[in-house]
């Protein structure tokens, strides 16, 4: 059977306590499933509760053998494939430091606040900028940045969120 990889946004929803995530991670590592991008944070501190976030892919039967596995641990609250739902939104967040001269830097400025892109310091040949979109959006940053310096850049990793409530469990 040739079934086509697809990837997959999983959001869950586990107890914020020591542990979680590397149980939540050592079920991908010890069955060699990908991990594309991670994203993890507390989301309501009175009840301790914590959203990670992966993006992965795999074939149908391994998508939900994933899901499965994820539903029987303990901490999982509540788990949404949230790539399957007919609505959602996600986003990354890119940080990027470049090195650039003075004359490329006015004509550099204007290109990134036309596109959206927010100057974070600014100090001589010095750059940081943050951009926030979708990961398409991110990659026509980078292509728009390929004449340019890059020092460093760092990405936070999707983040998703349906759109309505048909989603939630009652």
């Amino acid at each position: 059977m040739n079934e086509k990889n697809t990837k997959h946004i999983l959001s869950i929803m586990v107890d914020n306590e020591p542990g979680v995530l590397a149980r939540v991670v050592g079920l991908f590592s010890g069955r060699g499933y990908n991990i594309e991008s991670l994203s993890v944070s507390e989301v309501d501190s009175h009840k301790f509760l914590s959203r990670i976030t992966i993006v992965t892919s795999g074939t149908k039967l391994i998508i939900d053998q994933i899901k499965a596995q994820l539903g029987k641990l303990i901490p999982v609250h509540n788990l949404v494939d949230i790539s399957e739902l007919d609505s959602f939104i996600g986003k990354e967040l890119i940080l990027v430091k470049l090195n650039v001269k003075d004359n490329q830097k006015l004509d550099l400025k204007k290109k990134l606040t036309k596109f959206g892109v927010v100057i974070l310091l600014e100090r001589n040949f010095e750059l940081i900028v943050q951009y926030t979109g979708t990961p398409e959006d991110i990659t026509k940053l980078v292509k728009l940045l390929k004449n340019t310096k890059i020092i460093e850049q760092t990405r936070s990793g999707l983040v998703s969120m349906a759109t309505g409530t048909d989603y939630i469990k009652k």
